[in-house]
């Protein structure tokens, strides 16, 4: 049975600061005083002294980013290394008429430019405080497998680790001082990034809930500003947190880089949150990071206005933390670690009770389509007073992401 009680906890973090908009994956069952952490592995590179326990904050970023042992996915590490790279990202799909079919990942042999990706909030420890040590990488794989990873088939991709805010740091007296202690370690790692690796090449940005913060900061405070940075940004994919505009707009809130509203547009923001249509947010749920604009939504299958089914979903047959990425039953097993499901959900970009956008998620099967949809929207964890359908956010929406930031590369001559 899942800790559906922790949930509530999971939940009290998506509402208020737009950094808080929902902690996407982790074990949910730590205890409060339990002060161990678990993030990804390194063996090389010394971060003693570098982290915090309890209350206390970061005082420096993590120093050495230009070591690859900082990172999950790194252009300088071992193939069998990275973890983008060396992960199973098969997936079975599921076919209208009831039979599968083997759909192999193939990472680019020479990508012609660079995902920089962060990741959402894995630190469940219901204590304001920061990730403190890198000793396991349990906790990044599901966001990091689910979100990133299969964007290796036309990207380098770029995931540092950092000294992410624990859960309970949301809504704390310690939450401005602690998240700008984290910012700062995905500064330092988006500096090497650009500084060692990057030359001249084109990237996209990504994030997810507290990744999102995270990038929006970064594209606030590093890319605006720098025409030469910006002009080489394919899109942000900044998912799943309070990216807002004034009603009505495109650009003008959050910052003067507008949504996207065209595949082949370049230098520009998707932005969204997930609910099923049948489950929208509830009343207070969802918050802008400017009071008075509206929450951006671009549906990655329609961009701006209309309903548009999405080209494929990559559902995972795995989980490292169930409590909080529940396990989706399939009625059956699969061997590869996704299935596909293509040309079966729809979403839209509607207004909540509130007025604020969000994507609303539905089936829509065609005549004769023979599969059953393999999430359940009454599952707990997706109802709308707790987290809707954030941590599937980009997994609805997998392909089209993927074929939008094509569209995009190939407009920038990447």
């Amino acid at each position: 049975m899942r800790k559906i009680a922790s949930s509530l906890v999971v939940a009290a973090a998506c509402s208020g600061d737009p950094a808080s908009d929902g902690a996407s994956s982790g074990e949910v069952g730590t205890e409060p005083t339990d002060t161990s952490t678990s993030s990804a592995s390194t063996d090389t590179a010394d971060t003693s002294g570098t982290g915090s326990s309890g209350s206390e904050s970061t005082d420096a970023p993590l120093e050495g980013y230009d070591d690859p042992a900082l990172w999950l996915c790194h252009a300088g590490k071992p193939v069998d290394e990275d973890q983008c790279l060396s992960a199973d990202l098969d997936a079975t799909e599921l076919l209208k008429d009831g039979t599968t079919a083997l759909v192999e990942h193939t990472p680019a042999t020479d990508p012609a430019f660079d995902c920089f990706y962060v990741y959402p909030t894995v630190d469940i420890r219901f204590q304001p405080g920061q990730t403190e040590d890198f000793e396991d990488i349990e906790q990044e794989l599901d966001p990091l497998l689910n979100q990133a990873a299969r964007f290796t088939s036309m990207c380098r991709v770029f995931a540092p680790l950092y000294h992410q805010v624990t859960l309970g740091t949301f809504g704390s007296a310690m939450a401005d001082e602690l998240l700008d202690a984290a910012y700062r370690d995905v500064l330092a790692a988006f500096e090497s990034w650009r500084d060692t690796q990057a030359g001249e090449r084109s990237f996209v940005l990504m994030g997810h809930s507290q990744g999102t913060y995270m990038t929006t900061r970064l594209l606030q405070e590093v890319i605006e500003p720098d025409d030469a940075l910006r002009g080489r940004m394919i899109a942000a994919l900044l998912v799943g947190g309070g990216y807002s505009v004034p009603f009505g707009e495109l650009a003008g809130g959050t910052s003067t880089i507008p949504l996207c509203d065209a595949a082949d547009q370049v230098g520009c923001v998707i932005a969204y949150r997930s609910y099923a249509e049948e489950l929208p947010p509830v009343p207070g749920n969802q918050a802008p990071d400017i009071a008075g604009n509206d929450v951006a939504c671009t549906s990655p299958a329609a961009l701006v206005g209309g309903t548009a089914r999405f080209g494929g979903g990559f559902f995972p047959t795995f989980t490292h933390q169930p409590s909080v990425f529940p396990v989706i039953d399939y009625g059956t097993t699969y061997d590869t670690p996704f299935v596909l499901v293509r040309d079966f959900y729809e979403g839209e970009c509607t207004p909540d009770s509130d007025g604020l956008g969000f994507l609303a998620i539905r089936e829509a099967p065609a005549g004769g389509d023979m599969r059953t949809g393999p999430i359940d929207f009454e599952e707990p964890l997706f109802n709308p007073s707790f987290l809707g359908l954030h941590v599937l956010d980009y997994n609805f929406a997998q392909q089209d992401l993927l074929d939008l930031v094509a569209a995009k590369a190939a407009a920038m001559g990447g």
